[in-house]
């Protein structure tokens, strides 16, 4: 769903405080008029003429440069053009470095209910201020079934089915030095298009819930450490019961591998964006946490260039050559 922000809310952000906005015009749209874009717009193409450049859903910035266009219109022709842009269905305009148009359109923006707003601070100050806050809020984001774990300072979203062991595999990688990030809901954005975080539910931050234990604080349990607010998604481990099914891919797997043939790594799409993916069968005797770790250690090493099963394959083509015994 299109998330949307009325400019009410957004001047309720901390982000906002130091700026010391003041609402100069259309004070009656602060509640409806709707912010529904990350993106802050200058509005120098709308002054220009090229209405068509106005952004549906962007808050307008005036800056100097753009007052100071402005004066090079004359005063009729200025007028024409701000009364245009507050008219065509903008959220609501900021004037920045104390700058503020005339009363006239001040007028129209009460008319319109256009909130128009004052700050003695910088262009540039305001966009860094409230730039990342609407970036954040409009991330695209999910919440899924999982564990997510910081291993080796790597996001690893740990699934399976519920009752599988993923707490479990969890607390093993807390006692290993490992940190929990979430537990049972894992809270997950896409950012700057190519990137996922992840984070807990804000009730369910660093809690664990272990079967036959309860829930536990994983603070007050293991220290300050053992737990992270939040953290890159860079490894899926998917967890499943060793069964005939599971045994019989992983011999067809070995089996291609003696043959030379080259696997690819499996993936899963989380907001479009694919994550390298382990499937792991969970069985009696089986370190989970330890796999977990080594499967982590492989995914750094491959981004490093150093690719396993690569080596695996060239030793066994060199003997098949009878190049190596």
């Amino acid at each position: 769903m299109k998330q949307s922000l009325s400019i009410a809310d957004l001047l309720g952000q901390p982000c906002m405080a130091h700026l010391g906005l003041n609402v100069i015009g259309g004070a009656a749209g602060l509640s409806r008029r709707i912010v529904t874009s990350p993106r802050i717009q200058k509005s120098g193409l709308a002054l220009a003429g090229l209405e068509g450049y106005v952004k549906e859903g962007r808050l307008q910035v005036l800056g100097a440069s753009e007052f100071d266009f402005l004066k090079t219109l004359g005063s009729e022709l200025a007028e024409k053009r701000l009364l245009a842009l507050v008219c065509s269905g903008i959220p609501g305009i900021i004037c920045t470095k104390g700058h503020r148009p005339h009363e006239s359109v001040l007028r129209c923006c009460d008319e319109a209910g256009v909130p128009m707003l004052c700050t003695d601070s910088l262009t540039s100050d305001l966009i860094e201020s409230i730039a990342p806050f609407l970036e954040d809020f409009f991330s695209p984001r999910i919440q899924m079934h999982g564990v997510l774990v910081d291993v080796f300072s790597k996001g690893t979203l740990i699934l399976g089915e519920p009752g599988i062991g993923k707490s479990e595999c969890a607390l093993e990688l807390i006692y290993r030095g490992h940190r929990l990030v979430a537990d049972d809901v894992v809270v997950i954005k896409r950012f700057h298009r190519t990137g996922l975080q992840g984070s807990a539910h804000e009730r369910l931050a660093h809690f664990l819930e272990l079967r036959g234990v309860g829930i536990i604080d994983v603070r007050n349990h293991f220290g300050m450490t053992a737990s992270s607010d939040s953290v890159n998604i860079s490894l899926i481990i998917q967890l499943i019961k060793l069964s005939r099914e599971a045994r019989e891919q992983e011999m067809i797997r070995r089996e291609r591998h003696l043959r030379g043939e080259r696997m690819t790594h499996e993936t899963q799409e989380i907001l479009g964006i694919p994550v390298r993916k382990y499937i792991m069968a969970v069985a009696p005797g089986r370190d989970v946490a330890l796999m977990v770790e080594t499967a982590v250690r492989k995914s750094i090493l491959m981004g490093r260039g150093i690719d396993d099963e690569g080596s695996f394959l060239q030793r066994i083509e060199r003997i098949a050559a009878g190049e190596e015994a």
